[in-house]
């Protein structure tokens, strides 16, 4: 924990494993901006997160969970990423962070990913990681956590996994309507890029909104380098077996080797 106003670099707030909080990270690196990252598992991070947002005003007005299930926007007191600045500001979002550090977003790809292909990976990706039959994809997340996280989530653990089910509407039929959605952006993305290799956008080189493409687009490739190796993920051999089906299919797209060559290269 921190006290905001008492830091001398930006402090990310993080979720560590999230492709939210990953787009955020990744900002931060790529400018080379000397920051200090608090990372917290889900429900730890409520206090912590919920003091720091107290104020509406340190509410973001982006995608959340919960917005899957029609929850009310106070659930934003406890989104993640964040970042408190040493001003005592604070950025609310990912891209505020990301628009911040390194310039602005096209606003069609902006509301796409936020909205779209973001919130749709994320209910895909807690499916499988939340799925008691792939216990192992959790147990090698909860032990990368601090000491007091683990006894946390040994108390409060299948409180938090019913929470997020509900939150985040994570039902079979829902699934098969964020795969829909999240192979629908993959192939705008790719005939973008088809005409564009380059980018999103008209420009020649890695703007923004490809950073956040490949940030939120990530978990569906999953590179090597996702995260910058902050957390581990485990390898794609430890998926269940539709699961690596979906990632190997997004992997021959387009928009799946941008992803993956963007982390290569500038990751």
């Amino acid at each position: 924990s921190f006290k905001i106003g008492q830091i001398s670099v930006p402090h990310l707030v993080t979720i560590p494993y999230s492709h939210y909080c990953e787009l955020a990270r990744w900002a931060l690196d790529m400018s080379q901006t000397e920051y200090k990252e608090m990372k917290y598992m889900p429900g730890y991070h409520m206090k912590v997160v919920g003091r720091l947002r107290k104020k509406k005003e340190n509410r973001s007005n982006s995608s959340f969970a919960g917005q899957e299930s029609d929850h009310h926007g106070g659930r934003r007191k406890y989104s993640v990423p964040l970042v408190a600045m040493p001003d005592g500001t604070i950025l609310r979002d990912s891209w505020e962070i990301l628009e911040k550090f390194m310039g602005p977003v096209d606003p069609f790809w902006k509301d796409l990913l936020d909205n779209k292909l973001g919130i749709s990976l994320r209910q895909l990706a807690y499916f499988y990681y939340l799925d008691p039959n792939n216990k192992d994809l959790l147990d090698n997340i909860i032990k990368q956590t601090t000491f007091s996280e683990r006894v946390y989530w040994f108390f409060f653990g299948n409180i938090i996994k019913k929470s997020m089910y509900e939150l985040m509407a994570i039902t079979k039929e829902n699934i098969e309507e964020s795969k829909k959605i999240m192979f629908d952006v993959f192939e705008k993305a790719s005939e973008k890029l088809n005409s564009n290799p380059n980018s999103l956008t008209e420009e020649s080189f890695f703007t923004p909104t490809d950073l956040a493409f490949c940030a939120l687009g990530s978990i569906a490739v999953f590179p090597k380098k996702y995260s910058g190796n902050t957390v581990k993920m485990g390898s794609i051999e430890s998926f269940p077996t539709d699961y690596q089906e979906i990632i190997k299919f997004c992997r021959q797209t387009t928009a799946g080797k941008f992803i993956l060559n963007s982390y290569e290269s500038k990751r």
